[in-house]
């Protein structure tokens, strides 16, 4: 047997496991063999004696090369080593990253570790082999209500609320979602909140306050599938809403209102100091209301769909009475369907906070620049020159 003493106690015990740091951000590995790597990946895993496994870290190796090459690298001047494009065995990977004192090739080793870990957990997300039928479940749910209209669009139902514009937000592609997850701390997929998503944008705050209203009222936005945690309002102050809704009189209409009114009004409950803590890569200037709300998805169990195949080639074979005897139907019919809560993102903003994520500070170009700064920075611990070694 091993004998291996107690301490001192690795990196992975004392500031992950104990200290809650994210394990991408941890200095290096204790692979000093490619016996103690391929273990290491067992436990991951992948046993890289299988071949499809080993095939699965082959094609993840190679994407997370030209990742590091064509999008965190871009525009720096930086270079990744030539020996890690003759690499034969992303096992090795593991062994050279523990190297101590680390040298180039180990720093390198955990670039390419920290995005092959954030890809495995991408390509390894259940939820994303789902996402159109996903997607589709969730904008449903909206869609029955928008009605396109000059100029914009109108959310029509028991009563209607006009609308600027509606931005439907799907799927990120891989390179956005990477992006995401290499600057999240818990770095793993199933915490992507807007990989499906909607943004609907009113003239002004009250229009704003309409549309969420409209929304709860429809039950197509449910208080009860609401994530609290998630929730940001850069926008409204609750406690001016509070004291100006209590002076209303009974039977108001917003339609009511002069021009001058409602912009004196929308003025008043802007919020204007203790705004709530926004994504760090957003700009100080970006305003909405987001949340985050859960919706249940219902999918049919695949094996409905592959018997109901073999029930269909039995029926051109000429040979219906195998599928009775294997009593298939009932079979199809014994088929429970999948059922889960799935997240998404929906924001709502008015006119001026919608012009600025077009352009400047606030926009998505200079949001992602912000982004892929900070994720180059991570990523490249000990190798871009400003930071200290990983």
């Amino acid at each position: 047997m091993l004998k291996h003493p107690l301490f001192p106690l690795p990196t992975d015990i004392t500031q992950v496991i104990l200290g809650g740091a994210s394990s991408i951000d941890q200095v290096g590995m204790s692979l000093s063999t490619r016996e103690l790597a391929k273990d290491f990946a067992l436990g991951y895993g992948y046993d890289v004696d299988i071949p499809h496994h080993r095939d699965h870290l082959v094609e993840v190796f190679e994407d997370a090369l030209a990742f590091l090459e064509e999008v965190i690298l871009e525009g720096s001047g930086m270079d990744i080593p030539p020996e890690f494009f003759e690499l034969q065995d992303p096992v090795d990977l593991l062994v050279w990253a523990s190297v101590r004192p680390q040298d180039d090739r180990a720093r390198w080793s955990c670039a390419l570790l920290r995005v092959m870990h954030t890809l495995f957990h991408v390509d390894n997300n259940v939820y994303l082999r789902f996402l159109p039928e996903i997607q589709q479940q969730i904008f449903d749910r909206y869609e029955r209500f928008l009605i396109p209209s000059k100029g914009g669009w109108v959310l029509k139902g028991r009563y209607e609320v006009p609308l600027l514009a509606i931005k439907r937000k799907e799927s990120k592609d891989r390179v956005s979602m990477l992006l995401k997850l290499l600057h999240k701390p818990d770095n793993v997929a199933e915490t992507i909140y807007d990989q499906v998503g909607l943004r609907f944008v009113a003239e002004d705050l009250l229009g704003v306050l309409l549309v969420i209203r409209f929304l709860v009222d429809h039950h197509i936005l449910m208080s009860t599938h609401v994530k609290s945690t998630r929730t940001r309002n850069l926008m409204v102050d609750l406690k001016e809403l509070e004291i100006w809704m209590a002076t209303l009189p009974e039977g108001f209409c917003l339609g009511d209102l002069t021009p001058q009114e409602r912009a004196r009004i929308s003025e008043s409950l802007t919020l204007s100091a203790g705004r709530a803590e926004v994504n760090p890569f957003s700009s100080s200037s970006y305003s909405a209301v987001q949340f985050t709300a859960r919706t249940l998805i219902r999918l049919p169990n695949p094996a409905e769909a592959a018997l109901q195949k073999v029930q269909s080639r039995l029926g051109r074979m000429g040979r219906p009475e195998i599928g009775d005897l294997l009593h298939i139907p009932e079979l199809i019919q014994e088929q429970e369907e999948f059922t889960f809560f799935f997240a998404h993102e929906v924001q709502v903003m008015e006119r001026s906070g919608f012009e600025s994520t077009v352009s400047g500070p606030s926009s998505h170009v200079e949001y992602k620049f912000r982004q892929r700064e900070a994720v180059r920075k991570r990523v490249l611990q000990g190798i871009a020159p400003q930071e200290a070694a990983c």
